[in-house]
Formats: structure tokens, sequence, C-alpha cells
């Protein structure tokens, strides 16, 4: 949430947008206890399976983002994987206070982000998706140019 202007005044641009598969059982328990402590408002929530728009004006593809959590932060920046994440625990209660102990303990930034780069390798068998490249030919149509990802 933008500091120093209530709720009423954050506008879609100003907020931190986190895009999710809302079909992966995982994810969608996770992104449900997270948008539940989100009273502010202040994260957009795209499930990319059912807003192919909002994915293609991100600027990232079906596949990158099946792939690697994406958000994009206030400043329009996009983060991936942990980085992502801690962009949306810093706007919500009780994971505000994880960040800064994942930013200044030495190692755990990467020791985390490692953990969830083997995860998100292995999400979509784990969740009895398809695979990315069989995914891919159902959703062409979300494909786009990647731009900044």
């Amino acid at each position: 949430m933008e500091k120093n202007k209530p709720v009423s005044e954050i506008t879609e641009d100003s907020k931190v947008t986190m895009y999710h598969d809302g079909e992966c059982p995982l994810c969608k328990f996770e992104v449900k206890t997270m948008q539940k402590l989100d009273t502010a408002k202040a994260i957009r929530w795209v499930d990319i399976t059912k807003d192919n728009k909002a994915l293609e004006e991100s600027g990232i593809s079906y596949q990158q983002a099946m792939a690697r959590i994406h958000v994009k932060g206030e400043n329009q920046t996009m983060l991936t994987g942990i980085r992502g994440f801690m962009t949306v625990w810093k706007h919500l209660p009780y994971y505000r206070r994880i960040v800064p102990v994942i930013e200044h303990i030495p190692l755990l930034l990467p020791i985390l982000e490692s953990i969830y780069t083997l995860f998100a390798k292995y999400r979509l068998p784990l969740t009895g998706k398809k695979s990315l490249s069989a995914s891919s030919e159902t959703n062409n149509s979300s494909e786009i140019n990647n731009k900044g990802a």
C-alpha cells in the first residue's frame, strides 16, 4: 500500500499485483490465506488461468507465469520467486514480519530461492496438472512477447 494515502486513494496502477495459478491446489490455498489478510485491498490478485487480458497486459507469457510466481511491485517492476512473495508479504499482517528476517540473515534469501526454484520445477506434476508444454498447446492465445520479465 502506498504510504500516506488512505485505502480509498489506492489506484489499480499503484497496487502490488500477484499473478497466480488459480487451478493449483497448493497455490490456491496460499493465495486464499493471503487474500483474507489483505483487508486493506493493497494487492491485486490475478488468476492467470482466468484473466488472459491481465496476463497479456503484464508483458509475461502464460508459460512464464506458470513456471514461476510473478509479482508487479508498486513501482511497476516485475519480480519473480521469493522476491515476488516478499513484495506481497510486506503488505500483509503477520507475513510482513518475515521480510526483514529474510533480508537480514545472510544466505537466507538464496537458500529460500533455491527451495522455491525446486518446488516450482516440480509444482505441476505434484499438483496433478499437465506439464507446461502440454498446457501451452491449450493456452497459445495468451502467448505474448516477453517484455522485461
